[in-house]
């Protein structure tokens, strides 16, 4: 099982290596490294080859990690690894490794990898037999493809500990030229505060679930389904999608839910005291630094575009932008206006920005209008960012605008500009009330037979100060249908659905827990830790196989987005072939034809052994995409497999042409045509046109053609499919 992602990046970058505790005995730090070395060397089998060597403790709350080194002339090994001398990362450089090329276009590149994906990750496993405990499995993850251009495969998976499942990672790079291991990274136990909990359970995994079942929530509303073809049908319908709710386990020694939310807020609250108003100040000076970084045109560019018939100057476009007494500009200054042209309908539209100064700061908007009307289409603001506000009783509270009076100014504002839409909506967020803030933001979703359609709305924000609106959107199709409301599962029963499609089995889980002040958790409540992360067996919802959107409110079946799939390369009509085993292994590199049929015995044509040569390259062709040909042919012209005027698709090409094709894309050609220096032995070479002797003769010394039962080269008889696949494949194995 693929356990959720139990905590964030910024909860691993605060376990740092490098807390401050009373330093090592300096008289055992010369035993201890003696220890920690000879014990990696067993592990990892390092001999006498090196010519240097340093070793240094790096002492933290959770106990000393050891930095290795080895040198010498050829190139470096770094492990990392703890007191015990169990390894936890590894980094291998080497400067005499030969890294030889892979792709055609030079003299005899393309070629095969020196090992499989499968032969590497045998030599991942082996690897981890060494360095795993023996209470911990890993099984890789089911990622990845065969590819011609790699030197080196990632392997990735879970470590398994006391049979359970982990949060825990591991990952391996095995390069493939010799199979060495040059990168492994693994989590640890190590990292965790006092020891895992036991392999053990009060509980099942049946009133796991249904206890996780009480935390989610759905609502039901109207999505759009249409499968963006222009002239579609648009069609919306009604689905039941997932709220946002706190994330939850089920401890296994109590079998009581926990809400793990909560847990890591109090983790947090560690590090990241005083950070936050520095954040956000430094995110809003970026957006307006990115703002005014945007391209605008210049005056004499602005001057040429007040030509075009009907289009207004900005001077002009601002008189009709502040008659919006709503927007609160009279006291912003006009900045620039960028214009823009739809190539398509011709529209012109004008982004125009403002700027007002205070002692805050900059206040900024930008207003988006029909460059020839004026017409409102949208506007963003952004403020200064303010000091954190009083208390109920202070004036600053006071005088700011509650939930309440600034939705009714922004709704005061839409039932002007935008009256026919805004009458087919109501407010999509929970009202606050009388809550009060600097900004307020509201969205106004269409709603049809009771239910929300997010699909159609409007946004408004309104500045909780002066009530001014500082910003507002809109995105509604009136061309969609909807679907009757009738017929429809309960919530309960679509709960059931969308619970059920989560995988709940028991495994160790990342769990912030509260330290006491045993002598275990000393050193980490020394730095200044009061909760940390530990290992503790429990059930929560994990990862699934499929994502999924929601579930349908009338079939009760689950929904998910089409994404569009990597189609892999594979054939159906090879059975009993003398060529399958040949071309099946192509087929794993992406190498061959597309479309499930490799025809092994249909004669080759010339777009037939181009889309062969290309797929070694890297280019994909599928043959019911015809558009994609010329794309091929350019392949060809750039590899000097044949001319412009070359070009004749369907005409089927001879043994000989088949060989002069590759042998030439490959860097042979000039060579091929030196005269007077070839010979061969096919029965039939007399009969080999002088200027093809010297392609037959470099085929024969390649091992690329054998020749058929009689030994004959054969140049004039048609090539077969089947042919070309294993000319090919010969090449790329010698």
């Amino acid at each position: 099982m693929k356990l959720r992602k139990l905590a964030a990046a910024f909860v691993a970058a605060a376990v740092s290596l490098s807390l401050a505790v009373p330093a090592m005995a300096a008289e055992a730090a010369d035993q201890r490294l003696t220890q920690v070395t000879l014990a990696v060397k067993g592990t990892l089998g390092i001999g006498d080859e090196y010519t240097e060597f340093y070793g240094a403790p790096d002492e933290t709350a959770l106990g000393t990690r050891w930095s290795l080194s080895w040198k010498n002339g050829e190139g470096e090994l770094k492990v990392t690894a703890t007191d015990e001398g169990k390894v936890l990362s590894l980094n291998r450089w080497e400067s005499g490794v030969k890294v030889e090329p892979v792709l055609g276009g030079s003299f005899g590149g393309l070629s095969f990898p020196a090992m499989t994906r499968e032969e590497a990750a045998q030599r991942a496993r082996s690897f981890l037999d060494k360095v795993l405990a023996g209470n911990e499995k890993v099984t890789f993850s089911d990622e990845g493809e065969e590819s011609l251009s790699a030197e080196s495969y990632n392997f990735t998976g879970q470590v398994e500990l006391n049979g359970l499942p982990s949060p825990m990672t591991v990952s391996v790079r095995v390069r493939l030229s010799d199979g060495e291991v040059t990168r492994f990274w693994r989590g640890d136990v190590s990292d965790y505060a006092g020891v895992p909990g036991e392999a053990t359970t009060s509980t099942t995994a049946d009133k796991a679930r249904e206890l996780l079942k009480t935390t989610l929530d759905l609502r039901l509303e109207y999505v759009l389904e249409w499968d963006g073809e222009e002239g579609g049908e648009k069609k919306a319908v009604l689905r039941y999608l997932p709220n946002s709710t706190d994330e939850f386990y089920v401890d296994a020694a109590t079998g009581e839910l926990v809400n793990l939310t909560q847990l890591r807020s109090k983790l947090r609250q560690q590090y990241e005291t005083g950070g936050a108003a520095n954040k956000f100040m430094a995110g809003a000076v970026m957006d307006s630094a990115a703002e005014e970084a945007a391209p605008t045109l210049t005056d004499t560019e602005l001057e040429g575009v007040a030509k075009l018939e009907g289009v207004l100057d900005k001077e002009a476009l601002d008189g009709k932008i502040k008659a919006w007494k709503e927007l609160g500009l009279d006291k912003y200054t006009l900045g620039s206006a960028s214009y823009s042209v739809d190539r398509e309908t011709g529209d012109v539209t004008a982004r125009v920005s403002y700027a007002r100064n205070s002692e805050e700061g900059i206040y900024r908007r930008y207003v988006t209008v029909d460059a020839k009307t004026g017409e409102l289409f949208g506007m963003y603001g952004s403020n200064p960012y303010r000091s954190a506000l009083g208390d109920e009783t202070s004036g600053e509270y006071k005088a700011l605008l509650t939930d309440e009076k600034a939705q009714a100014k922004g709704e005061a504002f839409l039932k002007t500009l935008w009256p026919d839409q805004f009458a087919q909506t109501q407010r999509y967020s929970e009202a606050e009330g009388e809550s009060r803030a600097a900004e307020h933001s509201f969205t106004f979703a269409q709603k049809v037979n009771g239910y929300f359609f997010p699909g159609n709305s409007i946004t408004v924000r309104v500045d909780g100060t002066d009530g001014s609106v500082m910003g507002f959107s809109k995105g509604f199709d009136q061309g969609v249908t909807f679907d009757s409301a009738e017929g429809l599962i309960t919530r309960e029963a679509a709960l059931e659905v969308w619970c059920n499609s989560f995988p709940v089995e028991l495994g160790y889980m990342e769990i912030p827990v509260a330290l006491d002040l045993s002598k275990e958790f000393e050193l980490l409540r020394n730095a200044g830790y009061s909760y940390y992360n530990a290992l503790k067996p429990g059930y929560a919802l994990g990862d699934r196989e499929i994502w999924y959107t929601g579930v349908d409110a009338k079939t009760g079946e689950l929904t998910s987005p089409k994404a569009a799939q990597s189609e892999k390369m594979f054939y159906d009509d090879l059975e009993g072939h003398w060529a399958k085993e040949i071309l099946d292994e192509l087929a794993r590199y992406n190498v061959g034809w597309m479309g499930g049929k490799a025809q092994p015995d249909k004669a080759l044509t010339q777009l037939d052994y181009i889309a062969l040569l290309a797929s070694a390259n890297g280019y994909g062709y599928d043959p019911a995409e015809k558009e994609n040909v010329d794309h091929l042919y350019e392949f060809a012209y750039r590899q000097g497999l044949l001319t412009e005027a070359e070009r004749e698709e369907d005409r089927e090409l001879t043994r000989s042409e088949l060989i002069k094709m590759l042998l030439n894309s490959e860097g042979y050609g000039p060579v091929a045509q030196l005269s007077g220096i070839f010979r061969c032995d096919f029965t039939d070479a007399g009969e080999i046109p002088e200027a093809d002797l010297g392609y037959a003769a470099l085929a024969q010394g390649l091992g690329i053609v054998e020749g058929d039962a009689q030994g004959r080269y054969a140049p004039q008889r048609p090539a077969l499919r089947s042919e070309a696949a294993v000319v090919l494949w010969k090449y790329m194995k010698r």
